[in-house]
């Protein structure tokens, strides 16, 4: 090819020197992108912020996994909604004892039988 000023443009061509080089780079890029899109993807109700925290006590025989089920949002793991009461509540341990007051996170799609269990009908 050749320009107005008569200089020749050399164009270049990509060679694939290695299948195998080229087949790793290509998992690898995709591999990245699907990580990428999922953490944007898959937030869901990590990232929403309670509508309010309910002040609950202690009772003895309560347990963060039982406290947890009463007010779990839909769709949400149990395991990561302890782990934010948890942090919330600034604990050392997972240790509750019996007259201690956690705040409790309620979120507006909280489980269908939160308003019952937890004594809130008006």
């Amino acid at each position: 090819m050749i320009n107005e000023n008569s200089q020749t443009i050399v164009r270049r061509s990509i060679t694939i020197k290695s299948r195998l080089r080229l087949t790793i780079f290509i998992v690898v890029v995709l591999t990245f992108l699907f990580a990428t899109l999922s953490i944007f993807l898959l937030k869901g109700n990590a990232q929403a912020i309670p509508e309010y925290y309910l002040s609950w006590s202690v009772s003895e025989g309560d347990t963060l996994w039982g406290i947890a089920r009463e007010s779990l949002p839909k769709g949400r793991d149990i395991r990561d909604y302890i782990n934010e009461i948890h942090e919330w509540n600034m604990l050392e341990t997972a240790n509750i004892i019996e007259g201690q007051i956690l705040e409790v996170p309620i979120y507006e799609n909280s489980h269908p039988n939160e308003a019952s269990a937890l004594g809130i009908i008006d």
